[in-house]
């Protein structure tokens, strides 16, 4: 059995390691970084902010939850939240970038049907 001297080293001892433990949790700073740059770039991409607006906010949302996780020393959440936030924002450029090419399918599409139209009324010759 266990002296109380004993005990309570252990309880010392496990009570450093907890500590030590939250303690050695490094503030994200580079991920804030990466998602705050991710979130500027497509907030300044017109395109982004016209095609892709649902995804720019969640981006914005994700990036503020960051900053509140950071201010409340919670690093593992404000990690988590930068991380989203540049997944957020790159889903955002991705989007807008889809819908550009749509787009310009559409318009290729509507170019060759104005060729098949003109070739057709053409007279055989």
């Amino acid at each position: 059995m266990m002296s109380r001297t004993s005990l309570a080293r252990a309880a010392a001892v496990s009570a450093l390691l907890t500590m030590a433990a939250c303690a050695s949790t490094p503030p994200p700073t580079e991920q804030m970084a990466v998602g705050r740059k991710a979130v500027e770039q497509a907030s300044g991409t017109p395109e982004i902010v016209q095609l892709s607006p649902t995804e720019l906010q969640r981006a914005r949302t994700k990036l503020a939850q960051a900053e509140q996780a950071m201010a409340n020393r919670d690093y593992d959440a404000a990690r988590r939240y930068a991380d989203e936030a540049e997944a957020e924002a790159r889903l955002a450029d991705a989007h807008a970038q889809a819908m550009k090419n749509q787009r310009a399918v559409a318009e290729v599409r509507e170019a060759l049907q104005s060729l098949r139209d003109e070739l057709a009324r053409r007279p055989a010759a």
